[in-house]
Formats: C-alpha cells, sequence, structure tokens
C-alpha cells in the first residue's frame, strides 16, 4: 500500500498542472460551445447544436479544412522521410561521430516555433529570393504550404530522427548478414528488414507528426498570419481568429470540440494500423 501510494504521489503534480493546463479549460469550452458567447461579455446563452449545425453550413470552413489536409499530408510524409534519412545518416556514416551529428541535428528542435519561422522569413525574403532570383515562397499561394512544411521539418525532424535511430541500433546486426548470404541487395535490405523492424517507430512518429501537422498553429500563425489570401490558413488558425477576432467564441469552441474529436480518432486509427503491422523480435 505505502509503494502504491508512493507512486500516486509522484504522479499527482504532473496530473494537478494537466488538469489546469489542459482538461479544465477543455471541460468549460465543452459548456461554451453550446452558447452564443462572444468572448467578452459577462453573460451568453444557451442556443443548443445552434453552433454545430453552423459548421456544415459554413462556407468559409473549407479552405481552412483543405489547407489543413495538405499540411496534413505533406507535413508528415516529408517529415518522416527526412527523419528517417538522418537516422540512417547517422547510424551508417556519421557512426564515430555519433552524439556529435545526433546533437548538431537535433540542435533546430531547441528553437520555439515563433523563433523558427521568423528565422525562416528572413531566409525566404533575403537570402533563399536573392540566391534562385525567385519571390518570396511564403507570399505565394501555390508554395507557401510546402515552404511552411521545411520550416516544420527543420524545426522538429530531430524529434523523429532520435526515435527511428533507436530503432535502428536495436536491429541485429545478423539479419543484415543473412540477408547478404541469401543475396539481397541494399534496397532489398531496406525493404525487407529495416522497414517491418522498424514498424514500432513507425506507429509513434507517424502518428505523432500526423496529429501535429493536423493541428498546425504556431509556425503558420507567425510566419504567414494564414495568408496570402487564407492560402495558409489551418482548422487552428480558424478557431483562433473566430475566438479573438470575429468574437464569436461559442462558434469557435464548437469547432474546436469537433476538430478535437475528429484528432483523436484519427490519431486512434493511424496508431492502430502500424501497430497491427509490428514484427516482434
Amino acid at each position: 500500500m505505502k509503494k502504491k501510494l508512493t507512486k500516486y504521489l509522484f504522479v499527482l503534480p504532473g496530473f494537478c498542472f494537466f488538469a489546469f493546463a489542459m482538461l479544465i479549460p477543455f471541460v468549460m469550452g465543452i459548456n461554451i460551445a453550446f452558447t452564443d458567447w462572444d468572448g467578452v461579455a459577462a453573460s451568453y446563452q444557451y442556443v443548443g447544436l445552434k453552433n454545430f449545425m453552423d459548421i456544415f453550413r459554413d462556407a468559409r470552413i473549407r479552405t481552412p479544412f483543405f489547407n489543413t489536409l495538405e499540411f496534413a499530408l505533406i507535413g508528415t510524409v516529408v517529415g518522416n522521410v527526412v527523419s528517417l534519412y538522418l537516422a540512417m545518416l547517422i547510424n551508417s556514416k556519421f557512426e564515430k561521430l555519433n552524439h556529435i551529428s545526433r546533437t548538431v541535428f537535433f540542435i533546430p528542435v531547441c528553437f520555439s516555433s515563433v523563433l523558427t519561422a521568423f528565422l525562416w522569413k528572413f531566409l525566404y525574403r533575403e537570402f533563399i529570393s536573392d540566391l534562385f532570383g525567385i519571390k518570396n515562397l511564403l507570399g505565394n499561394p501555390f508554395w507557401v504550404i510546402p515552404a511552411i512544411v521545411v520550416i516544420g521539418v527543420w524545426n522538429g525532424a530531430g524529434i523523429n530522427m532520435l526515435i527511428y535511430l533507436s530503432g535502428l541500433k536495436n536491429i541485429p546486426l545478423e539479419l543484415y548478414e543473412a540477408s547478404k548470404v541469401d543475396g539481397a541487395n541494399a534496397f532489398q535490405q531496406f525493404t525487407r528488414v529495416t522497414l517491418p523492424l522498424l514498424m514500432p517507430a513507425f506507429s509513434v512518429c507517424v502518428t505523432l507528426t500526423l496529429t501535429s501537422w493536423l493541428k498546425e498553429f504556431a509556425t503558420t500563425l507567425s510566419a504567414t498570419g494564414g495568408g496570402p489570401g487564407g492560402a495558409s490558413r489551418t482548422v487552428s488558425i480558424y478557431v483562433y481568429e473566430n475566438l479573438y477576432k470575429y468574437y464569436k467564441a461559442g462558434y469557435g469552441q464548437a469547432v474546436s470540440f469537433l476538430f478535437s474529436l475528429c484528432l483523436i480518432v484519427i490519431g486512434l486509427c493511424v496508431s492502430s494500423f502500424f501497430r497491427k503491422r509490428e514484427v516482434e523480435l
């Protein structure tokens, strides 16, 4: 009993912080989603399911919705490909400089999203534009999302890189030696040995990356504010604008609540998909 009580005491501070920062605001937000509150007034009226019905009639949410899907698709694929490539590079080419190379590739993770966005805004405007003779990509409606994905991947690839690197370290070298004896080339070793045994890492990295890009907010807001012309406005930014710009807190909370449920469902489905394909050693 004393040991169990000790475990709960260690968990209690973290749970209290989680409840204060996440759980209580989430529950309060559910209540606001059924009201017409403007985010400022001291009183509000309950409107039932009106806010949720308005979501499906709101034509303005279509662009943020499709932008969010584009962010999720491009960001998840590019982010995991880059992270896996860096992990394999460190594991093979830079094995003798393992700690140094890991530190170098992980440094961008230490920068905040806002600082990273301002840094890359300068690079796109002053350096990349002059070097390649092109206009600022953040001002191009067609290229703005890929340009922001580059910022996000540079900022966060180091985390997934360490997860993939840990998975690569756990793959027995005997499997690669046996595949060489059987005549497998490098590509076949990658597809038949490396990828199947990295499924536990994929379960974590793909799920986290996908949900992270679906709720993309800080980097895009700092880099473009959702522009140009709404070309990079995401669902999270749309919620933010309804809460603090359009003074439609009730409607914004309804969108946020419905979007949160979608994220939970998507995360569970993706995680379950990769869990079923994991290979035990």
